[in-house]
């Protein structure tokens, strides 16, 4: 099963999910169940001109309370329904609809970590030809290079090969960033490189001769072979992200690993200037329902 959470009321979360369900074959249409609250869906909707006659087939999930927060409550009720085979898609939301404890949480990728109580929980993205795992994301650039060590170079990347592998596929080379300038320049730009050099060894006994770097991060797509099933690891979320949303725009999966089950979202946000407006981009989300369904047939 497929569950989505409705994400922000008053973005295109819900319009860009509505519009391709409507896409999704009969059998298609029985996987998906959608967790929200019944106003912002009406509302929805009527700004779409959809008849509700049009969503017959999609078993809508209604006891999510009208409050300021309905990402949130939305969320907890799919992950109170949901068992360790099926799919969890979040439509996007803003940080501060996303509470763990009565705290704000950074993004989804933060409350799924505060949630189970794992820290490692890795936030990768899958685009047509890249595959990019971030091994920090969500948090200031002046301390990525004091959170960067070889403890968590190796958790993150174990958690997302082996969950990858069992989603996906299995990767025939992974290619490490740098963090400063040209790598460090062997140290004449910084040594926070060290971490990442003395990791790779420790990768390769476990997982084979198929990691390669670091090399710096401005050239390292320049390495890309679209024969192979490549992860890029950059150290920091602009340094990744900057160069696959400009490659691959709306159509890209965020994907969380290390959780009881997979986790999808599209790798665009909530667009609020075009809230009710009829004119979302839905590329993104048709392509992450066709990989969804590629994971549940596999992972039967």
């Amino acid at each position: 099963m497929i569950y989505i959470t409705q994400g922000h009321q008053l973005g295109i979360g819900l319009e860009i999910f509505l519009k391709s369900f409507l896409l999704l074959s009969f059998e298609e249409k029985k996987m998906v169940r959608l967790v929200v609250n019944k106003q912002n869906f009406n509302q929805n909707l009527k700004d779409l001109n959809l008849d509700i006659k049009l969503f017959h087939d999609l078993i809508i999930i209604e006891n999510i309370e009208t409050t300021i927060f309905p990402s949130t409550n939305s969320l907890l009720t799919a992950l109170g329904l949901m068992t360790t085979k099926d799919i969890l898609v979040t439509l996007p939301t803003s940080k501060d609809q996303l509470l763990f404890n009565n705290i704000n949480q950074a993004g989804y990728t933060e409350f799924f970590r505060s949630y189970f109580n794992n820290k490692n929980i890795s936030m990768t993205f899958k685009g047509l030809t890249q595959n990019v795992l971030l091994i920090t994301d969500h948090i200031p650039l002046k301390i990525v290079s004091s959170t960067i060590d070889e403890t968590i170079i190796l958790e993150k990347l174990k958690i997302t090969l082996d969950n990858f592998k069992k989603y996906f596929f299995k990767f025939d080379e992974i290619i490490f960033s740098g963090i400063n300038p040209h790598a460090g320049e062997n140290g004449l730009l910084g040594d926070e490189e060290i971490a990442i050099k003395k990791a790779i060894p420790r990768l390769v006994k476990s997982y084979g001769n198929i990691f390669s770097g670091p090399y710096s991060g401005d050239t390292l797509h320049h390495y890309k072979n679209t024969k192979l099933n490549q992860l890029f690891v950059y150290m920091y979320h602009d340094q990744g992200l900057a160069q696959f949303k400009s490659q691959y725009g709306v159509i890209g999966l965020n994907i969380t690993l290390g959780l009881p089950f997979l986790r999808l979202s599209v790798d665009h946000g909530t667009a609020f200037d075009l809230y009710g407006k009829n004119k979302a981009n839905i590329s993104g989300m048709i392509y992450l329902f066709k990989q969804a369904f590629e994971v549940l047939s596999v992972n039967k």
